[in-house]
């Protein structure tokens, strides 16, 4: 499909109901602040043609107070990028948007070739915001993303923090002053091509996104679809759902701060008051808090021992991680 000429483009995407529900999660969700600068991942993709043309929106209706800038982050795994940076920039260049493509170069690590891809990419998109002087970095994931990560993560046996799945908001760096938000999380993937469709405004598909080999694409697929036959809103209650896990991860940790759940020694009696199954969510919980990796195997299965009535002393061992339980407590040591 043919773009419109760029005035059109923004006089359409201006009159589209999706205007209003992104400002509004922009500053509701994602706490942004008029006049704070905006830099936009794009990719080509529906998903982030969208998120454009609607920052282009918001930020020509007030240009005297801020500006956005565009980056494509090319990993040079597929043909098709180059194709994909061609399209970017001339789709900026007709909307007056500063674009910039960025060059990474991701390997097959210890955690594969994807998550280097996605280290690297956010690396750079967090490096190019500062060199524009950007607080926010807008991504385009959205509740169809959601729902797919969600269904992945629990065929993978997730526990409750893996449930959180996309925030609305994050900051691209622990002590980092700048934001990755995706204020279209509430959007569903149909709605944002339709939006497309409706500023006449053409997109890059990625073939490698329906490929049925991998966990995703066989969701994106074959599954999705059938599961929205049945349940149309299924992308947004994933999305709730998600929040209502985000939510509980937040209780629990304030339940684990307060009742000592992060320190080395826990009264075994505080776990058998709590149970076995909150007991296994908040020291879940309080070990993620201070980094010691325990898989939720091996926390379940300290738990069950911990409320079960044999008072003999015993001992849990992963991952440079010693757990000894005895008739009083639970004491968990590192390096041992």
């Amino acid at each position: 499909m043919k773009s419109a000429p760029p005035d059109s483009i923004i006089l359409r995407a201006r009159r589209h109901g999706l205007c209003a529900e992104f400002e509004k999660n922009l500053k509701q969700r994602c706490a942004w602040k008029a006049g704070e600068k905006l830099l936009i991942g794009l990719s080509g993709g529906a998903d982030s043609t969208a998120l454009l043309l609607l920052a282009a929106v918001l930020a020509q209706r007030d240009k005297k107070t801020f500006a956005i800038n565009a980056v494509y982050v090319h990993h040079h795994l597929r043909i098709a990028a180059d194709r994909e940076v061609t399209h970017c920039a001339n789709l900026c260049q007709q909307l007056g948007i500063a674009f910039s493509a960025v060059d990474v170069h991701p390997t097959r690590g210890k955690s594969g070739l994807a998550a280097d891809a996605r280290r690297l990419r956010h690396a750079a998109l967090a490096d190019c915001a500062v060199k524009s002087d950007s607080k926010w970095i807008l991504l385009a994931h959205h509740s169809d993303d959601v729902l797919e990560t969600l269904l992945m993560r629990i065929g993978r046996g997730a526990g409750n923090r893996g449930l959180t799945t996309i925030p609305w908001v994050r900051r691209s760096a622990p002590k980092s002053s700048i934001q990755v938000a995706r204020p279209l999380l509430s959007i569903t993937r149909a709605q944002i091509e339709e939006f497309c469709r409706h500023c006449e405004v053409a997109w890059c598909d990625d073939a490698s996104n329906s490929n049925v080999k991998s966990a995703r694409g066989l969701l994106r697929d074959q599954i999705v679809p059938t599961l929205r036959e049945r349940w149309p809103g299924i992308a947004h209650h994933a999305l709730l759902a998600s929040e209502a896990a985000r939510s509980g991860e937040w209780a629990l940790k304030q339940i684990a701060s307060l009742e000592g759940w992060t320190n080395s020694k826990i009264p075994r009696k505080l776990l058998k008051s709590r149970g076995p199954e909150l007991s296994a969510a908040l020291l879940a919980n309080a070990l993620r808090q201070r980094s010691i990796p325990i898989s939720l195997r091996m926390i379940r299965q300290v738990v069950a021992a911990a409320c079960d009535r044999t008072v003999r002393p015993r001992f849990f061992h992963e991952e440079g991680v010693r757990i000894s339980l005895n008739a009083r407590e639970l004491s968990i040591s590192l390096g041992e």
